[in-house]
């Protein structure tokens, strides 16, 4: 068996060369293109191949905007209120006493001039049945007065009395007479007393409240605000009384059509009419009070319930309706950011209306089809040019 040759020296010194040789390669390639990146770099950023500066380029900001679009022709105006009756009293007693007997309950249909209930009142029959006897007594003596004086002109013309005698029968007479009178209007009152015993409906309607109870007491003229015996309410027709803004006052005028509408009515709408306004503005609030009929013959809408009343208003130059994002609330006032046509910005000062969320409307300070910008931000500002982009969201 052979022993093993020992290697050249020379060749494995090739050999070495040769693999770092292959091993260095990519690493050589790598930092030359990183140098040559290097190079380009400097060049771009301090323009060593020009001493001259570079100017800053600024790129052109991009907005979007919506075009400046008047409202419908019509508007909505809704308006709450509380539907009330268009009678409604609370009845007193006018006699003292206690109550002998009542007719009616709460929800109860009266009509003018039914029966409620009975006051038994003994001083005022009392008080009549006197008056009555001192009429009688009064008239008595007055036949008395006439007969007397009749007598004393017969003799009077054949001298048995002196003229003194007969003018003071005379004046006894007109006495007599004006007690009959002072009596006579004594019965009528007592009469008229009497009559309160019986407590009936001033007008047609329904009892919403009962304040009394059989055998109570009741007093005549009471003070007590509490005192009162039934609450009548007229509910057909019902009225609704409203205050229409100041902006909106001049469309209202009488037999204007309102729908009105409940909430526990879903998806129905009353027809109901304007009956009158004020006329003029409350100074404080700066509203039109305004009244509505609502026919009310099936008792379906009871009073007390919480209403809306829709108005159909017919504009004649219906105002700008813009985006709410639109709007630059600043110390000095509202503003837009507006894009000309060569593309430069412009803040215009404007004037809100109705905000009805999403949109606002704007009364003066716009013009139609104007572009203004949506969701401005700081680096909007007046002179600078921007880049358009029209919105892709439609507004009212």
């Amino acid at each position: 068996m052979k022993p093993p040759e020992n290697p050249n020296p020379s060749s494995l010194y090739t050999t070495i060369q040769q693999r770092l040789r292959l091993a260095l390669k990519p690493i050589a390639t790598v930092t030359v293109v990183l140098l040559i990146l290097l190079i380009i770099g400097l060049v771009n950023r301090y323009g060593i191949t020009n001493n001259a500066p570079r100017p800053m380029v600024t790129p052109m900001p991009s907005v979007t905007f919506v075009a400046a679009t008047r409202g419908k022709p019509e508007s909505e105006l809704v308006l709450p209120g509380t539907l009330q009756p268009v009678r409604e009293t609370q009845i007193y007693a006018r006699a003292s006493g206690y109550v002998k007997q009542w007719s009616v309950d709460i929800g109860a249909e009266v009509k003018e001039g039914q029966l409620l209930l009975i006051i038994d009142s003994p001083e005022v029959d009392q008080n009549l049945a006197h008056a009555e006897a001192a009429l009688a007594s009064a008239r008595a003596n007055l036949q008395i007065a006439i007969t007397t004086l009749n007598r004393s002109k017969e003799l009077l013309t054949r001298k048995f009395l002196s003229q003194q005698v007969v003018d003071e029968q005379e004046a006894q007479m007109q006495a007599r007479i004006a007690e009959v009178h002072a009596n006579e209007a004594d019965v009528r009152r007592y009469r008229e007393s009497q009559a309160f015993e019986r407590v009936t409906a001033p007008f047609e309607g329904r009892i919403t409240y009962r304040n009394v109870e059989k055998g109570q007491l009741v007093t005549a003229n009471s003070p007590d605000p509490n005192g009162w015996l039934y609450r009548v309410s007229s509910t057909n027709p019902l009225r609704l009384f409203v205050n229409v803004p100041q902006s909106q006052a001049r469309f209202i005028h009488d037999d204007m059509p309102v729908s009105i509408l409940l909430s526990e009515y879903p998806g129905r709408a009353f027809t109901a009419k304007v009956a009158r306004s004020a006329g003029a503005l409350d100074p404080s609030s700066k509203t039109l009070l305004t009244e509505i009929r609502i026919p009310n013959d099936q008792h379906v809408l009871a009073s007390g319930s919480y209403a809306e009343a829709h108005f159909t208003l017919k504009l004649d130059n219906p105002v700008i309706i813009l985006p709410s994002n639109t709007l630059i609330v600043r110390a000095d006032g509202t503003r837009v950011a507006v894009i000309d046509q060569s593309n430069h910005i412009h803040l215009k000062p404007v004037t809100t209306g109705r905000d009805f969320g999403t949109t606002v409307e704007i009364i003066t300070g716009l013009d139609e089809n104007e572009r203004v910008i949506t969701n401005p931000s700081d680096s909007v500002r007046e002179g600078v040019i921007v880049n358009p982009v029209a919105s892709k969201t439609d507004h009212p």
